[in-house]
């Protein structure tokens, strides 16, 4: 699901009572009122706390009853930052920022303001007008390698028992606002769930559920392993329902993806090549040399495709075996391959490989792609350091 055109960042704040904070409180178009604390509201009406005032000009608010919010105080707070592209996004504090129908910056829908940050750039979550989800303050490079800003709970047991994978571990963030997206991950030939576990904690402390699988058999094949990851979406659908589970009714189940690694990642490959609707794939070292047709079987991936490789990773494991499949998927969809000079096969399997940047871009991938935070979108514009063959069509 390719990114559009990038828009000045920024958001068009509606001037309600000219410059400055006003005197006293006065009657707004919509029928609320506009309080003395500059132009935080303190009365709502039926268009959201701003409503009809940007029900034409689309700034703030955006409909009746749909505007969320701004709940804050003193001038201007919680306003938050409208981002590029259909995914508008909600600013911390509640706010919802959408923008005119037929505007190429909106995705056509109202957003909900969900956040509960103080005031602008604050730590909460909002859902775009697109969709999307944008969380927390804008990133810089070192929140976007490093933990997130989210307690990180983990669960065991209780999920729903499907047939293509063994143990598994589920973990979410304990303290985000809902809406989440969602990741299953698999190991390689002879490995176990613990060899990929380091991205389970990363990603859920920055908003992202992740479920970590082991397989059947440590033996099984690549075809297994893509049955196992599909296996495992579903059981992670199937807690969006689960009665008193601890993710009931806070997955967005449209927005999923896959990660893998080695046979792992052949089985990512092979899924995304039949199930385009995913919203992301990442593989670690891929290999799908033993799968049916090999490299030439993956042709039809519509998915955005993040591959890691090392460069001193050996041919039967994985060397080389992602540069055909980086140049087999069609030009229309987003893809990357970032191959790290001096890591060998494990180069991907955790996020703090190659200082921070294995972490830097497989969270971007996801922020951008999964969640539609397109805020990430700089960090993957940029060759990754370190790298012996870096090779995308991010623009």
């Amino acid at each position: 699901m390719p990114v559009g055109t990038s828009w000045i960042r920024g958001l068009f704040i509606v001037a309600l009572a000219g410059p400055g904070a006003c005197s006293s409180p006065a009657a707004d178009p919509g029928g609320g009122t506009l309080g003395s604390g500059g132009h935080a509201p303190l009365t709502s009406n039926t268009g959201g706390e701003i409503g009809s005032v940007s029900a034409t000009g689309g700034f703030i608010g955006n409909g009746p009853g749909t505007g969320g919010g701004i709940a804050a105080t003193g001038s201007d707070a919680g306003i938050g930052t409208g981002q590029p592209d259909a995914d508008i996004a909600a600013g911390a504090g509640g706010a919802t920022v959408s923008f005119p129908a037929n505007d190429p910056r909106n995705g056509n829908g109202n957003g909900n303001g969900n956040g509960n940050g103080n005031g602008n750039g604050g730590s909460g979550s909002g859902t775009t007008a697109g969709g999307g989800i944008m969380r927390g303050p804008a990133p810089t490079l070192a929140s976007a390698s490093t933990a997130g800003p989210y307690t990180v709970k983990t669960t065991t047991s209780g999920y729903k028992d499907e047939p293509g994978f063994g143990a598994a571990t589920i973990y979410y963030p304990a303290d985000a606002d809902a809406p989440f997206a969602s990741v299953a991950i698999c190991p390689g030939f002879t490995a176990t769930q613990s060899s990929i576990a380091a991205w389970g904690p990363f990603l859920a402390s920055h908003g992202i559920v992740v479920m970590t699988i082991d397989t059947n058999a440590t033996g099984d094949s690549v075809v297994q392993r893509s049955t196992a990851l599909m296996d495992a979406l579903d059981c992670l659908k199937a807690e969006n329902t689960r009665s008193g589970g601890p993710l009931a009714g806070k997955l967005d189940v449209t927005r999923m993806g896959l990660m893998g690694w080695s046979m792992g990642g052949g089985g990512t490959w092979i899924d995304a090549n039949t199930h385009p609707e995913l919203r992301t794939a990442i593989t670690l070292a891929g290999h799908i040399v033993t799968a049916p047709g090999g490299t030439g079987a993956i042709t039809t991936i519509a998915v955005p495709t993040l591959m890691f490789a090392g460069q001193t990773d050996s041919a039967i494991l994985g060397g080389g075996m992602s540069q055909p499949i980086y140049t087999q998927i069609p030009d229309s969809v987003p893809k990357m391959l970032y191959e790290i000079a001096g890591l060998g096969h494990d180069a991907g399997n955790n996020p703090a490989n190659n200082s921070k940047n294995v972490g830097l871009y497989g969270l971007s991938w996801q922020k951008v792609f999964l969640e539609g935070d397109t805020r990430y979108r700089s960090f993957l514009l940029t060759k990754g350091p370190n790298a012996s063959d870096f090779r995308t069509n991010l623009q």
